[in-house]
């Protein structure tokens, strides 16, 4: 089968040993630090759950604005000899490091969770924006230098830090949109409409989650307290089987990265998963579980 350009690099860099031999050594550091330890709160704010969207793809417009303006300001001032551009260039700048500091943390939470192809082309990314956000510090320490005088020299130094960000830049959207890293795993669950058969109720135990298909849905049945839930069976952070999952008094954990997803509604009550799982109308008929998709 023919590779398109980004799938060359991005096999190029899934089959790297150097890439798996210094990333291993980081993702342990990090998973020591923040998976189970009180630190993990921090983990989950950067995740984003508590804007139900992940932060980090947010926290990356900053300095992708900012360092464009920076760029543009260079060009301008030193075309059309403008020399308070100089000062602008050093805002943006500065603006932009702030930003790409938020992204590198944030970034480095998501990156913990995923699986080892997509960890090896996200340690690629992170290291290529990591060093584009040294190169602007450098350019910002320059200006600052230089009283934010604008020097052709200075503008190649902010030329090389913007090309290895849009180089990053690249590898991320690789990531989410060919590779699929911190979707969705539920954007396109549907149905049934209407109610139709799950289960019998004398085959779903107490406190003990059962997975069905339902119109071919992966359906969530649990039994807590005697009442009836349906919810979507996949986590929507990284597409875990809840089935395999443990009940948390009113919700149940995601056995891989323990997030918690309310049984009445699929809501997240913990990250870092940031979209609901979905929720299902629970209608018993001649002792058989019903389910419909709730509106």
């Amino acid at each position: 089968m023919k590779l398109d350009l980004t799938e060359k690099i991005e096999s190029s860099i899934i089959n790297s040993t150097l890439v798996k031999k210094v990333s291993a050594p980081v993702d342990g550091l990090l998973n020591r630090s923040f998976q189970t330890t009180i630190l993990r709160p921090v983990k989950l704010f950067f995740n984003g759950t508590w804007i139900g969207h992940p932060l980090h793809p947010l926290l990356t417009d900053i300095p992708v604005g900012a360092w464009t303006l920076t760029i543009i300001f260079n060009l301008a001032g030193l075309v059309f000899h403008v020399s308070y551009f100089g000062v602008a260039a050093g805002v943006t700048t500065g603006i932009g490091l702030a930003g790409a500091a938020g992204a590198i943390v944030a970034g480095l939470m998501d990156w913990m969770d995923i699986d080892a192809p997509e960890k090896a082309v996200g340690a690629v990314h992170a290291t290529l924006n990591a060093a584009a956000t040294v190169i602007f510090l450098v350019s910002l320490v320059m200006g600052y230098h230089n009283r934010w005088q604008l020097t052709w020299g200075a503008f190649a130094v902010v030329l090389t830090g913007y090309l290895l960000m849009t180089a990053g830049a690249f590898l991320g959207g690789g990531l989410v949109y060919h590779l699929g890293v911190m979707i969705n795993r539920n954007a396109y669950r549907t149905g049934p409409a209407d109610f139709q058969f799950a289960l019998a109720v004398g085959e779903l135990a107490e406190s003990q989650p059962r997975r069905v298909e339902v119109e071919g849905q992966p359906i969530l049945l649990v039994k807590s307290a005697g009442k009836i839930y349906a919810l979507g069976a996949v986590c929507s952070h990284y597409g875990a089987p809840l089935n395999e999952g443990k009940l948390e008094g009113d919700s149940i954990q995601c056995p891989w990265h323990f997030s918690r997803f309310a049984l009445q509604d699929g809501s997240v009550r913990e990250g870092p998963a940031c979209a609901a799982v979905p929720s299902y109308e629970v209608k018993i008929v001649s002792d058989q579980i019903h389910i419909r998709m709730q509106s």
